[in-house]
């Protein structure tokens, strides 16, 4: 079957086609569809799959577009997800604290992290505050007064020197002492006596016998297995062997039961 021309529709033999713009032309068909004047592979143009020369070829000119708040919202997005745009609000934003939002999402998380962190799971938090609430506090002698030379406790500033009595060196007496306060004679000590010298010897450990190594308790411990131990803040662990890095093995004195304990719960002495 021959071929026809895109042009003048008659065949087209070998010798004479031209492929272009996917159609056929004859050499001398294929002309600008303005002026007319012959063209070749060097100097057409196409537009809308028809040859036109360099000074008829259609100008394209841009669509108007209207300006509605859905096209300046996809502009915005697209210009928010551009490469352009995210490195320079990274760079804009680099060194400085990125806020998170609080959501039921991030506060399930930090629930969870608080669940698996390893102080909760001890306790060690909760023993901690315990111990503290059972802490004795100072003693209280009563004597309250106002003034920089005592405090609510009774207690004398350090370096105040407002009621030092030189006379007797002693503070709380003569001038600026409180009123209502009856400070106690000067209690007179015996003259120095000389005393023979002694002959010095290293002192001695005290003796464990039959006790091992022996560690004191810092801390509170309950006995989370069977084959643990429980002890309070103080006691004496003796015959004590480490296990590995974190467990070693004693019996407590004051019980007489022997298990398995923490080390960073006790100190060896």
């Amino acid at each position: 079957m021959s071929k026809k021309c895109a042009k003048c529709t008659k065949s087209v033999y070998p010798t004479e086609e031209l492929k272009c713009l996917d159609k056929i032309w004859h050499k001398a068909c294929f002309k600008c569809e303005t002026c007319g004047m012959t063209l070749n592979m060097k100097n057409y143009k196409g537009y809308e799959k028809l040859p036109y020369c360099s000074a008829h070829y259609p100008q394209t000119k841009h669509t108007q577009v209207a300006d509605t708040p859905e096209t300046r919202r996809i502009a915005e997005n697209t210009k928010i997800q551009s490469n352009v745009q995210y490195h320079a609000d990274f760079e804009k934003l680099k060194g400085q604290k990125t806020s998170v939002a609080e959501d039921p999402e991030l506060a399930r998380i930090k629930h969870n992290t608080a669940i698996q962190s390893n102080i909760n799971y001890w306790g060690v938090r909760e023993q901690r505050t315990a111990m503290e609430e059972r802490r004795p506090e100072a003693p209280d002698d009563g004597l309250q007064f106002s003034g920089d030379a005592f405090q609510g406790s009774g207690r004398r500033q350090p370096g105040s020197i407002e009621n030092y009595d030189p006379m007797s060196q002693q503070y709380g007496s003569g001038i600026g002492v409180p009123t209502g306060f009856h400070h106690p004679e000067p209690v007179r000590q015996a003259p120095y006596q000389p005393q023979p010298p002694q002959s010095y010897s290293e002192p001695q450990p005290p003796k464990q016998a039959n006790k091992g190594m022996v560690c004191r308790a810092l801390y509170d411990y309950s006995a989370a297995d069977t084959d643990e131990v429980s002890f309070m803040d103080g006691d004496l662990i003796i015959q004590c062997h480490p296990i590995d890095a974190g467990w070693m093995e004693g019996t407590v004195e004051r019980t007489g039961k022997r298990g398995m304990l923490p080390s960073n719960y006790v100190e060896r002495i």
